[in-house]
């Protein structure tokens, strides 16, 4: 009678690959990390800067064309408000309120907190940016963490609200 070779690998083998499998998941979770924090540092100033360029050309609108500005209520929706254009019929403050609402519900978030829109007109929540109005200057303020987690970084912009 003729045994077959039994091909196998030995338990040396099997434990010499797990090492190496559990040495490179290691490695991945702690780069994974810095990828993550690094994508919501950068989302952060691309929504800082789209809301002042969507504000900036809103206004210039205004300025050229006159009537009203149609923004968004509702996420999702065609809802929409008709914002005067005329200052003198809508504020610099109403409008920096609706230009809030229509950028969040134009599926705007907050990258460090997803339940959260990405603007807000008070706080200093970390990732939101705020839109504060004094006199004719609405000002955007954005707080976000560095890709090292811990390095808050502010920016901010001015815009100024030329409507007639």
């Amino acid at each position: 009678m003729k045994k077959s070779a039994i091909k196998a690998f030995t338990l040396i083998e099997l434990l010499v690959v797990v090492a190496i499998i559990g040495i490179l998941a290691a490695v991945g979770v702690v780069s994974f990390g810095g990828f993550t924090g690094s994508a919501k540092s950068n989302s952060t100033k691309s929504n800082h800067a789209a809301a002042i360029k969507s504000i900036s050309a809103e206004i210039k609108k205004c300025e050229i064309q006159g009537g009203n500005l149609s923004l968004k209520t509702t996420a999702g929706s065609s809802n929409a408000v008709n914002v005067a254009c005329a200052k003198s019929s809508t504020t610099t403050a109403t409008l920096a309120n609706n230009f809030i609402a229509h950028l969040n519900n134009e599926g705007f978030k907050n990258p460090y907190n997803t339940e959260q829109g990405a603007f807000n007109n008070t706080g200093s929540t970390t990732g939101q940016t705020i839109i504060t109005v004094s006199g004719s200057t609405i000002t955007l303020t954005t707080r976000y963490l560095e890709s090292d987690g811990t390095t808050v970084t502010v920016l901010t912009g001015s815009l100024t609200d030329e409507r007639g």
